[in-house]
């Protein structure tokens, strides 16, 4: 997943600002943070299927 897209609806419809509108700004780094690592475990895991 894109970390960009947690600034753009459906979480929007939630706050403006997307993510930071809702979480502070430690708990926003936080997330982006586990939503790349997931991302970059997630592309490991594919290439040692393949």
């Amino acid at each position: 997943m894109n970390p960009g897209l947690l600034y753009e609806p459906p979480f929007t419809d939630i706050h403006d600002e997307g993510l930071d509108g809702v979480f502070d700004d430690d708990a926003a780094d936080e997330i982006v943070a586990l939503v790349k690592a997931f991302n970059q475990k997630a592309d490991y895991s594919l290439k040692e299927i393949a």
